[in-house]
């Protein structure tokens, strides 16, 4: 048998999962474990070498590491993004990044739309993620096109934007920043705003998973050291 280690991050905690390769060639997820970020620094290599001894899995079995690469909280995505580094390098196995709006909205776009929607056309996805002081990192995704639009703003801004380049039109919102701006949302697009009752806060570590062998069958992203999407600079303030 094949397998692989994903390993990814949340607003909360970080989670480790080791993936079978099926005779279909699909990644099956077969365990994983979930540990508070705050304890994760200190942990994680720890938890991922349990999690293969409990599996009877060693890391000469592994074909390779993937990682979602953010954006994220800054802390908690260098721990997953270092941890991921130094385990591949220790098993001389290569690194797969995944995007984790790209993952996010794959899989939002996936999933079925609220039921209130369900005579209505939701042909925009808009992922949002908490980037801080007021700011949220996105992805745009409609469906006519094949590639999102990504990036963060202040999000007043980016509501009043979308409400322009939109008008009238549904908008599927996902993504742990809907939550905290879910009242701006809605008086921003009322009727139009599409929040679904199963609540999608990020992409699933099988999410991840399952990009992650797709670039590894396609040999694409093949990497040895990974690095962190921030996506937000740092805002320099000059003298006047």
């Amino acid at each position: 048998m094949n397998y692989f280690l994903a390993l990814q991050h949340t607003y909360e905690s970080i989670e480790i999962a080791l993936f079978e390769i099926t005779n279909t060639f699909e990644s099956r997820c077969i365990a994983k474990v979930v540990e508070d970020k705050k304890k994760a620094s200190k942990n994680i290599v720890a938890l991922a070498d349990k999690l293969l001894q409990d599996n009877n899995v060693f890391f000469d079995d592994l074909l390779f590491f993937a990682a979602n690469q953010g954006p994220g909280p800054f802390t908690t995505l260098r721990v997953v993004i270092a941890s991921a580094n130094g385990l591949a390098f220790a098993a001389q196995k290569k690194l797969i990044g995944i995007d984790g709006l790209d993952a996010l909205l794959e899989e939002g776009q996936s999933n079925q739309r609220s039921k209130s929607f369900d005579k209505n056309i939701t042909n925009v996805t808009v992922a949002l993620l908490n980037a801080f002081s007021g700011d949220v990192y996105f992805g745009i995704k409609e469906e006519k096109n094949l590639k999102a639009e990504k990036g963060y703003e202040e999000i007043s801004i980016l509501l009043n934007r979308l409400q322009k380049k939109f008008p009238n039109q549904n908008i599927k919102f996902i993504g742990q920043g809907v939550l905290l701006y879910e009242k701006e949302i809605k008086k921003v697009f009322g009727k139009y705003a599409d929040i679904p009752k199963n609540f999608l806060n990020h992409a699933s570590i099988k999410t991840i998973g399952f990009i992650a062998l797709e670039k590894w069958q396609q040999q694409k992203g093949l990497t040895n050291q990974l690095l962190p999407l921030y996506l937000k600079t740092m805002k320099i303030h000059k003298k006047a």
